[in-house]
């Protein structure tokens, strides 16, 4: 296999602190409106608990609803707590990727990953980096500063070509 590109991207808590941003911009609406649908459904469960008179289904329910509503809130923020003091935030992990035609390679402390483009969940192209999303909320992080084999423009011409439908540029 001919390698087509390679990148080597150090992540610090810049880098992240950038990505989160991004990250809420993008995805943010559609979680608000998630939560607010459920919430709202179960607040009308609620009220007709209490109003047909069974009311240990509506406290039952209104403890859903609080658990609910608590989750939502605070697990993002113990997430990217938990990352922030993560190893491959707190030392400056660096990811090396090598791109092939059919898939890419990462390369870091935990070992050697391979992924074929179709397991892209999404990739977002910014003006500094290019996002590839692995599931909604892991992506990896490719700095456009630091390919030493291929140009940021031919990369992005590209992974729009393996990931037509799932390429986007975002903005930042």
């Amino acid at each position: 296999m001919e390698k087509l590109f390679e990148n080597k991207t150090t992540y610090n808590q810049d880098t992240y602190i950038d990505f989160l941003k991004f990250h809420n911009k993008t995805y943010n609406l559609s979680y608000i409106l998630y939560t607010v649908f459920w919430a709202l459904l179960l607040i009308l469960c609620i009220y007709l608990s209490f109003g047909s008179k069974n009311r240990i289904q509506g406290v039952v329910l209104t403890i859903i609803l609080i658990c609910f509503v608590f989750y939502r809130l605070y697990h993002p923020r113990m997430i990217v707590n938990k990352e922030i003091k993560s190893e491959k935030i707190s030392t400056n992990n660096t990811n090396t990727f090598s791109f092939f035609d059919k898939s890419f390679e990462v390369k870091n402390n935990n070992g050697s990953f391979i992924y074929k483009y179709f397991m892209l969940y999404k990739v977002f192209e910014t003006s500094d980096f290019f996002y590839l999303y692995v599931t909604r909320e892991n992506a990896f992080l490719i700095s456009k500063n630091t390919f030493s084999l291929g140009t940021p423009e031919d990369f992005s011409k590209f992974i729009k070509k393996k990931c037509k439908f799932k390429y986007k540029k975002g903005v930042r």
